[in-house]
């Protein structure tokens, strides 16, 4: 091989790794809280999720880390970036006017379409897998498999958000948000 390929190929495995680097980054920055809150439409979330157990608000103190955690599809990585940057840009655009913003009071129940069982299994991967599921409680697990799975697989349109959700659990993820987005106008 000429050097001059060699070093063509040496340069150009250079910038395409510091290109993956850069997206991985911005990937990363653009799914927190911080970047989130930057639209004075999604302050009310952020700070409603401040209280909720997967905000840190737990005995543990953890928190989820994006609010791309539970709000994308985590299937693959491609249909990942795709819908983050699908979402991303209708919310942009939303922002600036060119689309409608979302009623986020009207929409409220509809979560089950912005909130990802996906996501949930992510973290949460003993519902999914409960004989390798450590500290599951047994009533946990047939309550899971009754109302969730056994469902689902009789073809139900069901998701985690039926159950877990700020009404049916004090303090889930976004507690008063409802109250608050009504509140706020």
């Amino acid at each position: 091989m000429k050097k001059s390929t060699l070093g063509a190929l040496i340069v150009g495995a250079v910038v395409g790794l510091g290109i993956s680097y850069v997206a991985a980054v911005m990937v990363d920055i653009t799914g927190q809280p911080k970047f989130c809150a930057n639209c004075h439409t999604m302050k009310p979330m952020i700070e409603s999720f401040h209280y909720s157990v997967h905000g840190g608000n737990n005995p543990q103190g953890f928190a989820v880390h994006h609010c791309t955690d539970c709000h994308l599809p985590h299937n693959s990585l491609i249909g990942y970036l795709f819908a983050k940057g699908l979402s991303g840009a209708r919310d942009a655009m939303a922002q600036f006017g060119v689309l409608k913003m979302v009623d986020f009071k009207e929409n409220f129940w509809e979560m089950k379409h912005y909130t990802y069982d996906s996501g949930c299994l992510h973290c949460h991967h003993g519902i999914k897998e409960p004989e390798k599921a450590i500290g599951l409680a047994d009533n946990v697990k047939e309550l899971h498999q009754k109302y969730y799975w056994d469902a689902k697989n009789s073809g139900k349109d069901i998701s985690c958000v039926n159950c877990h959700n700020d009404y049916t659990m004090s303090h889930f993820a976004h507690p008063n948000l409802l109250e608050t987005l009504h509140t706020a106008e």
